[in-house]
């Protein structure tokens, strides 16, 4: 196997078993250390992993000289004890097998059919089958696009022990036919059983015989053959459990023909001692067959035709990426394991990580099955294939997933049989111990939730991010969180509610407060990892900092201000109702954070009293700061391009407009030699600084431990006055002096102030380019775009919030807080204040030297620990 640049990636065969007909189906067991693989000749091989001897095979039905039934194992599962297997098949039944231990002496394994499962309705073949243990419930989808399912299966078993002889002969193969067991010209039936053979049957059968309740058959559940059944993992069972207050519920996802991906839940219905299923979501439509599909938590991974992997985040149902294979046929078989996608057509094998793809082909003519687990060797990982050569191989995998450490985020595939715990506690103490805080900062950094890249890999990050976040505020006892999609597909908001639970002051006037707290989970890219001096993905402690992407910007306060909030509940504590709202796309301008909040409006609070955020640091390394001020800003490109190729300058010099001087001239207008902006009406929103803030920013430079040389009015310019810089400049062509480019792009940054309008702004810049460009005369083009857009802001540092924060912050560090402004801006702090019709407060929280958006970020200890400590108190305070 070898990688784009023909690298050998090692992907070892460890074994290869030959058969003389198609292995269809596998499943591994792996704390047994067996492999069982069904296939196209009524059989079901047992492997013993340690040897890899076939020590037992399971012949289906009946003698097949006798009955010719056909009855190719097409599908197999197993129960999480291993003590059962399950076979479904051409033959329209399920079969259950009791699996024993295997003695070591003579590799002798028990392996007994207890029942076999019928439907009185002709179902064909039956493709998928899945088992869920908690309900003792299997469901299985068939070729005549139903869905069947019995419950409790483990009684009934016991129950019909003794109506086994009675009814074997209902079962499918055995029932008339009236076109397959017609008389024919010869006047007499092929398919019709010998008395001897009835009577064998009826002597030596010891399956009990179930048949399928008609009302647990689900017709016509999709518009095709169901193709696919994985169950949820244990995580997704109880954040669905959130949402329906269904307790003890399982659930599954069917794929079909039709290209929809249905969820499905199962729930006990304790007064009947039944088993109920509900259609829970039928909105992932894939748009083509889906030939298969696995489940690696929270995601769904759709193999379909032409080679398409469609990639889709369960909690909201979003696609959120599509892979295609190189050769562009069927997908058959898909298998994942921490984002390495193996999927299976008819060229073989191709492997997808991050922006590498690719290919091996085992020699197994067409590979039919697929199946990752985890050996019992610690950090062995196999992938196991079985072709229509009648060949199954087992290949060790490690190698590819080297790269990935196994964390305590190490995610689940709900449909394989990893040897990989992950449990979900329904409620876990919070604490506001630095150890503790340090846990979930950890977690939280080994995300690389990178919002710039739009790549699955990064993707994929921000997601498990957000289930994450969605997952600690429901153990710390939120008593509501979801994520909250956004329309355009991108990352998803994470909201979360704590109902107030302490005892409000006595005070006639006080009544129970909601505070929102706004955070991002999203960061900047980490860069060139040689300027790093640790893993920027990977919290290190040192020196009494923290390091790491995102360690202040902004995952550290987020967790200062979580655990602080959960501490207060969970010990009784909290007076006032805090909700979290936790974007992912802030680094790239929050684009449709407006349009959630005004649909969810309801849900996050009607009635919000305070904003309260940490996105920002202090002035310098020894003074706590409040901040109230930010510049908004617009960020856009200027591009001019021609009709014209590139040219050369010594061929077509001086012979038409070259765009690069066309950019030149138009941009050159938008500033004069005292550095004054020209567009029209820039300046006369402006108002004078007033004598109050004078005297704050005066303070700061006497205070401050800041460059000796920045003056007061330096602070000025920088926090109360626009600015327009002129940042980047990208050209076609090889670049070579001598070129001439066809097309040349320019980006510019305005920085507003909060008396300028965002709109206002924008509109008079375009106008103003246009107009110049037309004096141009030219016959080249321009484009103006504005990539993103951030409101300035500007908060009332007398307020109570602020006085509250000032006492506070003056307890904890013995200094009073400086009041600044910044001259960056948060894309959507004035939008949350308008929407939500709540005053914003801003609680810096770092030093000057976290780097937020450089190499090596940092947060010392102190900073981080000081600010949970003061907010546990603000928020029962304000």
């Amino acid at each position: 196997m070898y990688d784009s640049r023909g690298v050998a990636l090692h992907s070892e065969l460890i074994h290869r078993w030959n058969h003389a007909f198609s292995i269809l189906s596998i499943v591994a067991f792996p704390k047994k250390r067996l492999l069982f693989a069904g296939s196209q000749d009524s059989k079901i091989l047992v492997f013993d992993l340690p040897t890899y001897n076939l020590i037992h095979t399971i012949r289906l039905g009946e003698s097949q000289e006798e009955t010719h039934t056909r009855s190719s194992v097409l599908c197999l599962a197993r129960s999480e004890d291993e003590n059962f297997l399950f076979s479904g098949g051409a033959d329209s039944l399920v079969r259950i097998w009791s699996i024993g231990e295997k003695t070591i002496r003579d590799d002798f394994l028990p392996v007994t059919e207890i029942a076999t499962v019928y439907s009185v309705t002709d179902i064909g073949d039956i493709f998928s089958l899945a088992y869920l243990d908690s309900l003792e419930t299997i469901v299985f989808g068939c070729q005549n696009a139903s869905l069947l399912y019995v419950e409790n299966l483990i009684q009934k078993i016991e129950k019909k022990s003794s109506d086994r002889v009675e009814n074997i002969n209902r079962l499918p193969h055995r029932r008339y036919d009236k076109f397959f067991d017609s008389l024919g010209p010869t006047g007499c039936s092929s398919n019709s059983l010998s008395q001897t053979s009835l009577t064998f049957l009826q002597e030596n059968c010891g399956a009990a015989i179930i048949e399928v309740p008609s009302e647990n058959i689900i017709k016509y559940a999709h518009y095709g053959f169901v193709y696919s059944i994985n169950k949820l993992c244990p995580r997704f069972n109880q954040l669905l459990e959130k949402s329906s207050q269904t307790s003890g519920a399982e659930h599954i996802i069917s794929s079909a023909g039709d290209g929809i991906s249905k969820l499905w839940e199962f729930s006990k219905d304790k007064q009947h001692n039944t088993v109920k299923i509900s259609l829970i979501n039928d909105k992932i439509d894939n748009e083509d067959s889906v030939i298969s599909q696995t489940i690696e938590f929270p995601f769904l991974y759709c193999g379909l035709t032409d080679g398409i992997i469609k990639i889709w985040d369960l909690n909201t149902q979003q696609l959120i990426s599509t892979l295609k294979t190189k050769h562009e046929s069927d997908v058959i078989s898909i298998s994942v394991y921490m984002d390495h996608v193996f999927a299976i057509d008819e060229s073989g094998i191709t492997h997808f990580y991050q922006n590498q793809v690719n290919h091996w082909n085992p020699q197994q003519g067409k590979i039919l099955s697929s199946e990752i687990f985890s050996k019992s060797i610690a950090g062995s990982v196999s992938l196991l294939t079985g072709g229509s050569d009648g060949s199954l191989t087992l290949w060790d995998i490690t190698s590819l997933l080297s790269a990935v450490p196994l964390s305590s985020n190490t995610p689940i595939n709900a449909s394989s049989t990893l040897e990989t715990t992950n449990s979900w506690a329904a409620y876990q103490p919070a604490s506001l111990n630095n150890e503790e805080m340090l846990n979930t900062l950890r977690e939280l950094i080994s995300f690389q939730t990178v919002s710039q890249c739009k790549d699955t890999a990064n993707t994929l990050s921000l997601r498990r991010c957000a289930i994450y976040l969605q997952q600690l505020f429901l153990k710390f006892g939120a008593t509501n969180s979801q994520l909250f999609p956004l329309p355009d597909g991108g990352n998803p908001v994470v909201f979360a509610y704590f109902q107030g639970n302490g005892k409000v002051s006595q005070v006639k006037s006080a009544k129970k407060k909601r505070i929102l707290w706004y955070g991002h989970y999203d960061v900047i890219s980490s860069g060139n990892t040689f300027n790093w001096n640790t893993n920027p993905f990977t919290l290190t402690c040192e020196n009494g900092y923290l390091k790491g992407r995102g360690v202040s910007d902004n995952k550290g306060p987020l967790v200062s201000a979580i655990h602080s909030v959960a501490y207060l509940f969970q010990r009784g504590e909290l007076v006032n109702d805090v909700v979290f709202l936790v974007e992912g796309s802030e680094e790239i301008g929050s684009a449709s954070l407006r349009q959630v909040c005004e649909k969810y409006h309801d849900i996050i609070g009607k009635d919000i009293d305070w904003i309260l955020l940490s996105n920002s640091t202090w002035v310098d390394q020894e003074h706590p700061c409040l901040n109230y001020g930010l510049r908004g800003v617009i960020n856009a490109q200027v591009k001019v391009w021609s009709d014209r190729p590139d040219g050369h300058s010594g061929l077509n010099g001086g012979v038409y407009d070259e765009p690069m001087v066309n950019l030149m001239k138009i941009v050159s207008k938008l500033q004069n030699d005292r550095n004054e902006i020209l567009i029209p009406n820039f300046y006369s929103p402006l108002k004078d600084l007033t004598e109050e803030e004078y005297q704050r920013f005066q303070k700061i430079t006497k205070l401050a431990n800041i460059d000796e040389s920045t003056t007061v009015q330096d602070l000025i310019t920088n926090w109360t006055k626009p600015s327009l810089s002129m940042t980047t400049v990208k050209f076609s062509g090889p670049g070579n002096i001598t070129v001439i480019p066809k097309s040349v792009t320019m980006g510019i940054s305005i920085r507003l102030v909060p008396e300028q309008s965002v709109e206002q702004v924008k509109k008079d810049l375009k106008v103003y380019l246009e107009e110049s460009f037309k004096q141009l005369n030219t016959q080249n083009h321009l484009e103006i775009k504005v990539l993103n857009e951030a409101e300035g802001w500007l908060g009332d540092p007398t307020n109570h919030a602020y006085q509250i924060l000032k006492d506070e912050i003056t307890a904890a560090w013995d200094v009073e807080p400086l009041l600044v402004r910044e001259g960056g801006s948060i894309s959507c702090l004035r939008m949350l204040e308008r929407t939500f019709d709540a005053p914003a407060v801003q609680i810096p929280c770092g030093q000057s030297t976290d780097n937020g958006h450089l190499a090596n970020e940092n947060l010392r200890i102190k900073n981080w620990s000081n600010l949970t400590e003061i907010l546990s108190k603000v928020f029962n305070k304000l």
